[in-house]
């Protein structure tokens, strides 16, 4: 079994930057259409990095972030301000080349042992005051083995929680870092009483199609919640909802592998399961960019007939 202590610690530190990078001034910056990326992506990252570097020192890494957009996005006292945040977080002095360094660290490694990063997850939950997760995920040989997600909460400094597994068992734990308890997917077989979770952001996927699969399962929109992040996958692990659907935007949607890696472990830990739109099991192995098309998670009990339901959804779309 992997020693998740180290990068629970990590992620509670993490927590704690991005709270304290809330208080001061996000500097939000867009590293892209769409995209933005704040002073604490990037703090959040470095701890992260530092972290697992210490703790599996001969691991590759592979963050959402890079030292190049770090350059291009923030001033010399944008970057100033990250790595007085980290110091301060970590009580310990960081250089900004340091910084700089961390963001790049155990990339060029073999990615045999790959840990992926997301500082962030949710960057533009995070700017709105609304739940992001901070999100890690260790692949083997390709596949997602263990994973966390931590949710810090935006309304009490201290609170929030972090979802963890591998293998065949997950857990929760109050960022705090109280005790652990031991969560696992639903056996709500009952499609009248499924809870679909879906993303905040419209502009990440085709929604009406996901709406023409809660019709045919069922499902009233008013069990379907949405929410920033990979905190979807958490909740299923946790049993707080059934269903995760992404369909694509379009032909041209990427899904890149830190945003579902963390989110896959943890749900498979906790008895799930997740394929793509067609019940293929998603492909870690290709690096940053996935070639899965689209995103279906459920408690697995349910999976066939949301499977059956999505291809009725894609074919009407052809028929069109």
């Amino acid at each position: 079994m992997i020693d998740l202590n180290p990068i629970l610690s990590a992620v509670r530190l993490s927590a704690a930057a991005t709270r304290r990078i809330r208080d001061i001034g996000m500097g939000a910056r867009d590293k892209g259409v769409h995209d933005p990326v704040t002073l604490a992506d990037y703090a959040s990252q470095v701890i992260l990095c530092r972290a697992v570097a210490q703790a599996y020192p001969d691991d590759a890494l592979m963050g959402e972030e890079r030292a190049a957009v770090f350059d291009s996005t923030l001033d010399a006292a944008g970057q100033e301000s990250v790595a007085r945040v980290v110091s301060e977080t970590l009580g310990e002095t960081l250089t900004v080349d340091q910084c700089r360094a961390w963001l790049e660290h155990g990339r060029d490694r073999d990615p045999a042992r790959l840990w992926l990063i997301d500082p962030i997850d949710g960057t533009k939950g995070y700017i709105a005051g609304r739940r992001y997760a901070i999100a890690v995920a260790l692949l083997v040989g390709g596949l997602p083995v263990a994973g966390v997600i931590g949710a810090p909460d935006p309304t009490d400094r201290d609170g929030g929680l972090i979802c963890y597994g591998q293998g065949t068992a997950a857990y929760v734990q109050p960022m705090r870092g109280e005790r652990a308890e031991r969560i696992a997917v639903t056996a709500q077989s009952d499609p009248h009483k499924w809870r679909a979770v879906e993303s905040f952001d419209r502009s990440h996927g085709n929604f009406n199609r996901s709406a023409r699969v809660y019709n045919a399962l069922g499902i009233a929109p008013a069990r379907v919640g949405q929410y920033d992040s990979q905190i979807k996958y958490a909740m299923l692990a946790a049993g707080d909802a059934e269903l995760f659907l992404r369909f694509p935007r379009d032909d041209q949607w990427v899904h890149l592998a830190w945003d579902h890696a963390p989110g896959t472990a943890l749900l498979q830990a906790a008895g799930g399961v997740i394929t793509d739109l067609d019940g293929a099991l998603i492909d870690f192995s290709t690096g940053a960019r996935l070639t899965a098309r689209g995103m279906v998670a459920t408690n697995g009990m349910i999976h066939d007939r949301v499977l059956e339901a999505v291809q009725e959804a894609l074919n009407a779309a052809e028929d069109q």
